[in-house]
C-alpha cells in the first residue's frame, strides 16, 4: 500500500514446508528492519534470515536486533521443526551473517565483509556464549579473509565456502588451507546500434566554445560523433530540435537514492528511474551498503534496470574497516580494505571520522597509488584545510562558517579540490531544501507523483514551515562554490536523496545564485565527472565522449529554471521519453508502469497520487 520495498517489512515468518507440498509451519517470528530500535547504518544492511537445518533436527537461524546507532547484535538460536524449545547458543556484536557447522561444533560468521571461523562451545546455563573478532574475544577465532568476503556457508563439515567479488574460496578448518577459484562470467552490454542526429539546436559545450546556438550532433552507438557543423549524410534518425537546447546530463555526486530495496532489487526500480527523468545521467552514492549498490550498478549496465548509471563508494570508511569499527592499526591494513572496494567496483573512498591525521594520510596514500578519488566530509576549518592538504579529492557538505573569505577558497582552489556542497542538507540556518517546498506545490507535480509512491513525498512537502527566503542559506553557499572554482577548483551538485528527481534542479539552482547559468550547468555535470575520475567519459558534449544529454524545450541561460521544461532524456545513446522513460531509440520500448499509477490520478492536480 505505501509503495515500500519489501525489507520494509515489519516482521519476517521463518516457515516450515513439507517437500512434498502442504501447508507451511510457522518456525519463528523475526523482527523487519521496520522494527530496527534506532536508525543507523546497520539498519540498510539487513538480510533475509538464511535458516540452517541440522543433523541434530533442529533448526539454526540468526536473529539480529540493532542495539544503538550503527549496533548491530546478531544471536545464533536454534529451535525443534515446530518452532518449540527456542535456545540462544551465541551472540555476536557486528555480524551480519552467522552460519553453524553441520555438526554444531563451529561456526562461520561475516563480519566488516570478511569471513570468520570460530568453535562454538556448549550453552552452558541461561548465558549463551559471546564471540568476538576483537583481540578482547573469550573464544579463538580464525580469520578467513582480509580483502572480502560474503555469504559464509559450510559445504561438509570441515569446508566454509565463501565468495568476493570475482572469487570463491573454500576454506578446510583441519588443514588451515584456503582454495580460490576466479569466477569469469559475462553478460551481454545492451549496446545502441546506428545513429543519430539533433540538427538546429542550441549546445551548451562549456570551455572556450561556450554556446553553439544553431549546430548539430551526431551520436553513433553510445558516443558522440560530431559536435557543431556536421553532416547528417547516412544517419539512421534525424530529430530538428530547433527551438530546443542541448545541455549535458548531470552527475549527482551525493545521490542516497538507492535506500529503498537493500538487496532486494526491483526491475523496475524507482529510485533510480526518477532520477534518469529529470535528467540525471549519472549517480555517486558516497556511502551505502556494497551489497547493495555494487550489484544495482551491474544490473544498470547490463539493461535489467533502466535508470542513471551507477558509481558508489561503498561502504564507508567510519573510524575503521567498512561499517564496523575496527580499528585502522596499519598502513596494511588500511591497504587492504581499500582493495576490497576498489575489487568490488569503488571509483572513489569515503573517509570519514578517522581519528588521527596518520590515518586519514594512510587512507589517501593508498588511494593515489590505487587510482580512486576520495571524498569526506568537512568539519572546523582547521580539519577542512588538513584534508586538503593530505590528498583528499573532495568534501561534501556546506562549510558552517558563512561567509567564506577569500583566503580560505584560494587555498582550496589552489589545492583542485571540489566542494560538493549539497545545499540542499546542512549549512547554517535551516535546510535549504525547506525553502523549494515553501516556494510551490512541488508535491503535485505530476512527473514526481508518476515516478515515486506518495510516502516519498508526504508530508514533508505538503506541510511546510514558511519562513522569509532570506533565512535560506544557499547564496552564501553558492558564492563559496563559486569562489572555489574561480581560484581553480570544482564544484559539484548532490541532493542527497532528499527529493528524488527535482533536487538535482533544485540544487543547479541553488548555485546559479552563486554563478552563471552556464558554469552551474558545468558544475552539475563535468565538475561531478572529475569529482568521480570519470571526466574522459562524462560530463561534457565533445566528441568520443558518452552521449549522455538533456534536451529542453527552453533555454537554460535565460532562466536557469528552465532545466525542469525537458523534452527527452538520452544516457549512451539510448533516447527516453522525459515523462514515462519510454525508449524512443534506437528501440520504440515502453517503460511499463508502478502498481500504484493512475492515469486519473496523475490528471488530478489537488490530491496527492493514493495506491
Amino acid at each position: 500500500m505505501r509503495g515500500r520495498g519489501t525489507v520494509w517489512d515489519g516482521y519476517w515468518d521463518l516457515v516450515r514446508i513439507p517437500s512434498g507440498g502442504g501447508d507451511a509451519t510457522l518456525v519463528a517470528r523475526l523482527p523487519g528492519a521496520a522494527n530496527a530500535a534506532s536508525p543507523g547504518f546497520d539498519s540498510f544492511r539487513t538480510q533475509i534470515v538464511r535458516a540452517t537445518w541440522l543433523a541434530d533436527g533442529r533448526i539454526w537461524y540468526p536473529h539480529q536486533v540493532q542495539s544503538g546507532f550503527n549496533q548491530m547484535v546478531t544471536s545464533l538460536i536454534s529451535v525443534k521443526p515446530d518452532g518449540s524449545d527456542r535456545r540462544v547458543h551465541a551472540t555476536f556484536t557486528h555480524a551480519d551473517e552467522v552460519v553453524p557447522s553441520p555438526d554444531g561444533k563451529s561456526v562461520a560468521l561475516q563480519e566488516a565483509d570478511n569471513v570468520y571461523v570460530a568453535p562454538l562451545p556448549p550453552a552452558t546455563g541461561a548465558t549463551p556464549v559471546k564471540i568476538e573478532t576483537g583481540p578482547r574475544g573469550m573464544v579463538p577465532v580464525t580469520k578467513l579473509s582480509n580483502e572480502g568476503g560474503l555469504f559464509p556457508r559450510w559445504r561438509d563439515g570441515n569446508t566454509v565456502n565463501f565468495g568476493s567479488g570475482a572469487r570463491f574460496y573454500s576454506y578446510r578448518v583441519a588443514e588451515k588451507r584456503t582454495d580460490t577459484v576466479a569466477i569469469r562470467l559475462s553478460v551481454p552490454r545492451p549496446v545502441p546500434t546506428g545513429s543519430l542526429t539533433f540538427t538546429n539546436a542550441r549546445i551548451v559545450v562549456f570551455g572556450s566554445t561556450g554556446v553553439i546556438e544553431n549546430g548539430t550532433l551526431v551520436v553513433r552507438g553510445t558516443r558522440i560523433a560530431c559536435v557543431g557543423r556536421c553532416s547528417t549524410s547516412g544517419v539512421d534518425k534525424v530529430i530538428d530540435a530547433s527551438g530546443k537546447t542541448l545541455i549535458p546530463g548531470w552527475v549527482d555526486v551525493h545521490s542516497h537514492n538507492y535506500r529503498e530495496h537493500r538487496g532486494l532489487i526491483p526491475q523496475h526500480n524507482y529510485e533510480g528511474a526518477a532520477f534518469l527523468a529529470f535528467g540525471t545521467t549519472t549517480t555517486m552514492d558516497p556511502s551505502m551498503w556494497s551489497q547493495n549498490l555494487f550489484p544495482t550498478a551491474e544490473m544498470v549496465d547490463a539493461g535489467a534496470i533502466v535508470g542513471p548509471r551507477v558509481f558508489t563508494t561503498g561502504d564507508p570508511l567510519y573510524a575503521g574497516d567498512g561499517a564496523r569499527q575496527v580499528e585502522f592499526t596499519s598502513y596494511e591494513v588500511v591497504d587492504r580494505a581499500i582493495a576490497r572496494l576498489k575489487d568490488w567496483g569503488a571509483v572513489s573512498l569515503k573517509q570519514y571520522l578517522q581519528p588521527r591525521r596518520e590515518q586519514r594520510q594512510w587512507v589517501t596514500d593508498v588511494a593515489r597509488k590505487r587510482g580512486i578519488m576520495v571524498t569526506s566530509e568537512n568539519d572546523d576549518l582547521e580539519y577542512t584545510i588538513g584534508m586538503a592538504m593530505d590528498g583528499h579529492t573532495g568534501f561534501e557538505h556546506p562549510l558552517s562558517y558563512l561567509p567564506v573569505y577569500g583566503d580560505l577558497s584560494t587555498f582550496l582552489g589552489k589545492a583542485g579540490i571540489t566542494y560538493s556542497a549539497t545545499n540542499m542538507v546542512g549549512g547554517a540556518g535551516p535546510w535549504n531544501e525547506e525553502y523549494w517546498y515553501q516556494e510551490s506545490d512541488t508535491w503535485k507535480d505530476p512527473k514526481l507523483r508518476r515516478w515515486l509512491p506518495w510516502v516519498q513525498y508526504i508530508p514533508q512537502t505538503r506541510t511546510r514551515t514558511l519562513r522569509p527566503a532570506t533565512d535560506y542559506s544557499y547564496p552564501f553557499i553558492a558564492q563559496a562554490i563559486a569562489d572555489v572554482v574561480a581560484a581553480g577548483g570544482y564544484g559539484a551538485i548532490g541532493a542527497h536523496g532528499q527529493h528524488n528527481g527535482p533536487g538535482g534542479h533544485y540544487e543547479v539552482w541553488m548555485a546559479a545564485a552563486g554563478m552563471p547559468p552556464i558554469k552551474a550547468l558545468e558544475v552539475a555535470s563535468l565538475h561531478g565527472a572529475r569529482f568521480i575520475g570519470r571526466e574522459q567519459d562524462l560530463g561534457s558534449l565533445e566528441v568520443g565522449k558518452l552521449a549522455d544529454l538533456m534536451v529542453l524545450n527552453s533555454n537554460p541561460l535565460t532562466n536557469i529554471r528552465n532545466t525542469m521544461d525537458m523534452m527527452y532524456v538520452m544516457k549512451g545513446g539510448v533516447l527516453y521519453d522525459d515523462e514515462t522513460l519510454d525508449e524512443v531509440w534506437p528501440t520504440a520500448k515502453p517503460y511499463g508502469r508502478y502498481p500504484w499509477v493512475n492515469a486519473d490520478v496523475l490528471k488530478s492536480d489537488d490530491k496527492p497520487l493514493r495506491p
